[in-house]
């Protein structure tokens, strides 16, 4: 135990010397996060969380550091604690020598170090690629212009890829245009092509019931649409992907994305260390405009992203097109930067997206930074445009490593990744909770590019917008991973998963009340939480126009009337008009098929990567 740091700083009274000027090229420093216990009414032990080193101090020399938790210049920081403690103003040199001792004794972490922390790492070889995967559903002609803009992508960069179609069709008419629009890729390409329709997914469950028979009773859950499906089933082909390249790394696409990938003009190289870094966000006045926005990328698109996933951050942070500027630290605090180790694996690869918004909703629109908020309600015309958010840019103008939100680019499956719910939009954002629940210290990349989203029609997203906010259950499930489940120990993916299903069950097993009681705080608390975001951005934005002003306050009002009503807490993916004994129903029964389902996953992964490239050759 380090017992150096027993400084007293004397109070004193002589005048205040103005602070110094501090040089923008000196070094930065900020104090290591720990945990502090008492030892008497003058000292305490602190306890760095990094290395689990424990120094005694002061309880002067602890504040001393408390007021250097930010990325500064010592000098910023002597001037921070004079101007803060009472008592230390003529102790300028007493405080300068506390912080150097700090320093000395690596309580207090220099940029430079810090870096240097961050870009080591062990060499980590990327798994193989084993497909690019393609998400269809009854929508021919949305496939035909991905496949086309994939074919172009072909002849300019000869790349060869093995092509996997998904396809979750209903009508026999899309499924023959599907099939003739992959035979037209093949002769255009010379690609190697897989099909799965309703058939082929039905020989590979019954296959893999035999492989497996205690995940049988789950599979068609898992992997098939069933004949009173309603709902979006995307995750169906989500969870079918993750099987197929079990051990490898895939790449997925949906029908509605287009090549290439465009960069922003204003694009940054390097990676911005700070992981609440603001998204961009810039209206277009018809699709074909945002279609044409930006620079479209020199390089393969693909290796842009598969040189990424599967690798260290360390070892993309090293190189000059990931690395971390030193002024970018600047104003953070080291507990903020825990997910920049060198160490943590790059699971997935996202981009923003050009042309059609990815959400089913406009409130994000609300929330929106002052300058990007001045170009959404620049006059009323345009206003009524964007609020649909069909043609707009929105993405990173700098790499950032965090969670995903969207769906991602690249993943490495070379480590179990997580199923998804089948079942329901938001599939992705739960994918993303859950694989930061397997996978604790892996991280996500977002690249300051974008792909193209043409949804098959314009879509309305005004209602759902001003109507009271109601999330679906895989929001519902992502909330619960987030705020609600209790740190875990273990190791394993796997056994967090089965962790998981545990305290799923746990739900669904409480009393028909219980479960209403759960669903009621939940929806509180996110209409609660929205109309305290929106009213802070109402009370900042009293110059904004009044159309602006009229709907940020019908969207409060509704969530207000929502919170104070007596309605069953009915789920968004539930249908209207479902009483409260039956929401309770709803939320009991899919907690269970999802934590089956997480139940069974490990198995069934395992199974799939043993079988490795075998398995997609067999389809």
């Amino acid at each position: 135990m380090s017992t150096d740091l027993n400084y007293q700083i004397n109070y004193g009274s002589l005048n205040v010397a103005p602070p110094p000027r501090t040089d923008p090229n000196a070094p930065l420093y900020a104090s290591e996060d720990g945990v502090v216990a008492s030892l008497s009414n003058s000292e305490c032990i602190f306890q760095v969380k990094r290395s689990g080193e424990t120094h005694v101090m002061t309880f002067q020399v602890l504040q001393a550091l408390d007021q250097s938790r930010e990325f500064r210049s010592l000098d910023e920081h002597v001037a921070r604690i004079l101007a803060t403690i009472p008592g230390l103003q003529s102790q300028r040199d007493g405080v300068a020598r506390v912080l150097e001792s700090l320093t000395t004794r690596g309580l207090l972490v220099s940029d430079r170090d810090f870096l240097q922390r961050v870009t080591t790492a062990a060499p980590r070889e990327p798994a193989p690629l084993r497909a690019v995967f393609i998400r269809a559903c009854d929508r021919p002609q949305q496939l035909e212009h991905l496949l086309g803009t994939l074919a172009d992508y072909e002849r300019r960069f000869r790349a060869n890829r093995h092509y996997v179609l998904l396809d979750d069709s209903t009508t026999r008419e899309a499924v023959n245009r599907h099939r003739d629009l992959l035979r037209e890729f093949a002769r255009a390409t010379g690609c190697k092509l897989s099909y799965l329709g309703a058939a082929e997914r039905e020989r590979l469950v019954a296959k893999i019931a035999r492989a497996v028979p205690q995940a049988a009773p789950i599979l068609p859950y898992l992997l098939l649409r069933a004949e009173s499906a309603n709902r979006f089933g995307g995750g169906r082909a989500w969870n079918l992907a993750l099987l197929l390249s079990a051990g490898a790394r895939l790449v997925l696409l949906d029908d509605d994305h287009r090549l290439p990938l465009r960069r922003p003009d204003d694009a940054q190289v390097g990676l911005d260390p700070n992981p609440s870094a603001a998204a961009h966000t810039h209206f277009y006045r018809n699709i074909e405009n945002a279609l044409g926005a930006g620079e479209e990328i020199e390089g393969d698109p693909f290796e842009l992203h598969l040189d990424a996933a599967g690798r260290s951050l360390g070892a993309l942070a090293s190189g000059s097109r990931y690395a971390i500027e030193r002024t970018a630290l600047r104003g953070l605090p080291v507990s903020r930067l825990d997910h920049l180790r060198g160490d943590a694996p790059i699971l997935a690869t996202q981009h923003g997206s050009y042309g059609s918004s990815r959400t089913e909703s406009g409130l994000w629109l609300y929330q929106l930074p002052p300058a990007e908020r001045a170009e959404f309600v620049r006059d009323r015309d345009s206003y009524l445009r964007n609020v649909e958010a069909g043609s707009l840019w929105y993405g990173h103008r700098q790499a950032r490593a965090g969670s995903a939100t969207f769906t991602p680019f690249a993943l490495d499956n070379s480590m179990m990744l997580p199923c998804t719910n089948p079942q329901g939009r938001g599939e992705d954002a739960l994918f993303s909770r859950l694989t930061a629940l397997c996978h604790p210290d892996a991280l996500m990349l977002e690249l300051p590019v974008a792909i193209g989203h043409v949804q098959e029609s314009q879509r309305k997203r005004s209602p759902t917008t001003l109507a009271a906010h109601t999330p679906r259950f895989n929001y519902f499930v992502s909330e619960f991973v987030q705020r609600q489940l209790p740190d875990f120990n273990a190791e394993d993916p796997a056994q967090r998963l089965g962790l998981l299903a545990a305290h799923l069950r746990d739900v669904g097993a409480a009393s028909e009340a219980g479960r209403l009681r759960q669903l009621h705080e939940y929806l509180a608390y996110t209409r609660a939480d929205l109309i305290e975001r929106l009213q802070h951005q109402f009370d900042a934005a009293q110059d904004a126009p009044v159309y602006w002003q009229a709907d940020v306050r019908s969207i409060i009002e509704a969530n207000g009337r929502a919170l104070i009503a007596k309605d069953p807490p009915r789920l968004g993916d539930w249908p209207t008009g479902t009483d409260g004994a039956a929401c309770a129903t709803l939320l009991r029964d899919e907690t269970a098929q999802l934590a089956s389902a997480c139940e069974a996953w490990p198995a069934l992964w395992t199974w799939a990567r043993e079988q490795g490239e075998r398995l997609l050759g067999a389809i």
